[in-house]
């Protein structure tokens, strides 16, 4: 895909360029001195600081935002600042400000329509569902899912609380509670994402959905899973059922060892349950929780292992043992990635 790039009158911060075109703010995010795009807290500053211009402009009547990188939307969260988290309490301050971040552009008066090429993890994917409209391309690089759990944590700037809104809840346990990543078909039958599209028009087909919704066109989104999904997501009783059962395979994966697939599942429950105010405040709380825990360290200990054997593979040896971690759920938390969560 050709990378998007922004005009010579664009307004230019450290990560965040953008211009508007006939009524349009084109957004994008290029963190010039990483490969990829992370979520940092310099981010979600410059984040709010765009969206509070373009909210004030009056010739703004819709957003579309891409990444400058080749192959990846946004990554996931920076890492480098969990692992500075030295408390709950401060940890789950964090993920409120990732929430709040977030939530301003859910409730953002104008439309957004994100245009994703290439991996959308974690926190990048956070965002894409607080946007209004997501479109995808067909390549297999595009990877979209919510891998928290490898980390021993869980999605804690929304998405336990918007994923199964989306999708249900069903299949959104399917993805948060084994830390899963889609690819973009897959995204796109499950409803993750509005539009399948190639590449080479990725940029064409965003514009004119924002422009489109700027005209007060809102899509019309049918939940998967027809009347046996309307019996078991979207009702008490049949949620019920769905997070009972997903409890028992968890404990029989985990022997009760992993903690992580437990609180994203009381996440999900609870904000169903109370609503996404109260599921927000409740995802926050555990993940605060779970961020200074023992087996969340280790995990990002491999995660960091992991990363450097990919670029030095004769200069490590990867001796950490996760003994405490289910073997189904191993292997994929050992996957190398720049990010994750």
């Amino acid at each position: 895909m050709a990378t998007i790039a922004p005009s010579p009158a664009a307004r230019t911060a450290p990560a965040l360029t953008w211009d508007v075109a006939d009524g349009i703010a084109t957004v994008v995010l290029d963190l010039k001195a990483q490969p990829v795009n992370v979520i940092s807290r310099a981010v979600k500053d410059e984040f709010i600081a765009c969206f509070a211009a373009l909210g004030d402009d009056p010739s703004v009547k819709a957003v579309a935002f891409f990444s400058g990188k080749t192959d990846t939307f946004i990554a996931g969260a920076d890492i480098e600042e969990f692992v500075t988290l030295s408390s709950a309490a401060e940890a789950e301050r964090l993920s409120a400000d990732g929430q709040d971040m977030l939530d301003r552009v859910a409730r953002f008066p104008k439309p957004v329509a994100v245009g994703i090429h290439g991996s959308c993890l974690g926190g990048g994917f956070e965002f894409a569902l607080a946007s209004h409209y997501r479109v995808a391309t067909d390549h297999p690089k595009t990877q979209i899912g919510l891998p928290e759990v490898q980390l021993g944590i869980l999605p804690a700037a929304g998405g336990c609380q918007r994923l199964p809104r989306l999708v249900g809840a069903r299949a959104a346990l399917d993805m948060i509670l084994a830390g899963k990543s889609e690819r973009a078909a897959r995204a796109f039958r499950l409803g993750m994402v509005d539009e399948l599209v190639p590449p080479a028009i990725l940029a064409d087909i965003t514009l004119a959905a924002a422009k489109r919704m700027a005209g007060g066109w809102r899509p019309k989104r049918k939940r998967p899973g027809g009347f046996v999904g309307f019996l078991l997501d979207g009702n008490p009783l049949g949620r019920r059922l769905v997070f009972r059962s997903a409890r028992k395979q968890v404990l029989e994966r985990t022997g009760g060892n992993y903690p992580a697939p437990l609180a994203a599942l009381e996440a999900v429950e609870y904000g169903l349950k109370h609503g996404i105010t109260e599921g927000l405040k409740r995802e926050a709380q555990l993940f605060g929780q779970l961020a200074v825990t023992d087996v969340s360290r280790k995990l990002v200990q491999i995660f960091f292992a992991t990363n450097q054997l990919k670029k030095d593979p004769g200069g490590l040896a990867l001796s950490v043992q996760v003994s405490w971690a289910p073997a189904s759920l191993a292997p994929q938390c050992l996957r190398p990635r720049s990010t994750c969560g």
